[in-house]
């Protein structure tokens, strides 16, 4: 080859002598790019990690790539659309990226800290992402309390995200899915009035706050108490705001756990409506006819774009 190289004129190959000589030994930048390239380095499992998670890492090496816009707002290069936000070109991402997407925060689970720490943290995107669109928080979750009665989580968290909905500018839609106990039930009812629905066959509790076990001295034993006293005021004042009745009626009737139906449940001012499948807003989108329009409004847009270039011809004033 590198006979035939210096029997052709320079001009055919543009590479001068040295630069030829690079991609004549082994240790060439060809062959070195070849060798990272690989079945495995170009699959869609290298954005997944051992337990199935959406990952990074394969997408590229090194840093994320930053950009700096207007008015000094910076936007990463991945992610959904929105506010210089562009979609990702690579595998899909995990379902919980996927519902918040959609602008669904879904508590699934007791309400622990790692769960108010990612719940806060979707609440404080999505309402800067675009405060004009509602936010929709589904609720699965047997509150501060494990499936066998017993305390998991603080009370102190379900407050914070209490806080969030009602700090929120946008309006939080809250839905119970299949249970709401407790702490959870209290989140159910501060969402949006008109906007709480409960499904058929849910079931809301409603229960005074408890404190974990515990013994010692006198002195700690005081300051349980106090918890446990600060505790129940703030969930009284909190679902007094959501239901609209009385601290006073709301502790004598909560002295013992209340359980609710769905009906129920929207007869005591938790909630506001049953879905059903039948509702107006699970009737099927016509994805065909939205297409077909979305494409003569590029079509007509063309037209005009075309219409309007400095060759066209000027309409006559009237």
């Amino acid at each position: 080859m590198m006979d035939n190289y210096k029997n052709v004129p320079q001009f055919l190959y543009g590479l001068s002598p040295a630069q030829m000589e690079m991609f004549m030994n082994d240790d060439n930048p060809y062959n070195r790019q070849s060798q990272k390239v690989t079945e495995e380095s170009v699959s869609a499992a290298r954005s997944y990690d051992e337990f199935g998670m959406y990952t990074l890492s394969g997408r590229h090496e090194g840093p994320a790539s930053y950009s700096m816009g207007m008015g000094g707002s910076m936007s990463m290069g991945m992610g959904r659309g929105g506010r210089g936000y562009r979609r990702m070109r690579s595998s899909a991402p995990d379902l919980p990226s996927l519902l918040l997407d959609s602008r669904i925060i879904f508590l699934g689970m007791p309400i622990v800290p790692a769960v108010t720490e990612l719940i806060a943290a979707q609440f404080l995107w999505l309402d800067y992402d675009d405060r004009t669109k509602p936010i929709y928080l589904y609720i699965n979750s047997t509150g501060t309390m494990d499936e066998n009665n017993e305390l998991v989580a603080s009370e102190t968290d379900a407050y914070a995200i209490a806080d969030f909905i009602n700090r929120s500018k946008s309006k939080v839609y809250t839905i119970n899915l299949s249970m709401a106990y407790g702490q959870a039930a209290m989140l159910l009812s501060l969402g949006f009035k008109g906007k709480r629905g409960v499904l058929p066959n849910s079931i809301t509790k409603l229960h005074l706050p408890k404190v974990h076990k515990s013994g010692g001295a006198a002195i700690d034993m005081w300051i349980k108490a106090k918890e446990l006293d600060t505790n129940t005021d703030y969930y009284l004042d909190l679902l007094s705001k959501g239901v609209g009745k009385p601290k006073e009626e709301l502790a004598e009737f909560l002295k013992g756990p209340r359980y609710f139906r769905a009906q129920e449940a929207i007869d005591y001012g938790l909630a506001d409506t049953i879905l059903h499948s039948l509702d107006g807003s699970f009737k099927p989108k016509d994805l065909t006819a939205q297409l077909a329009k979305a494409q003569a409004m590029r079509q007509s847009g063309k037209r005009a774009a075309a219409g309007a270039g400095r060759w066209s011809t000027p309409t006559a004033p009237r």
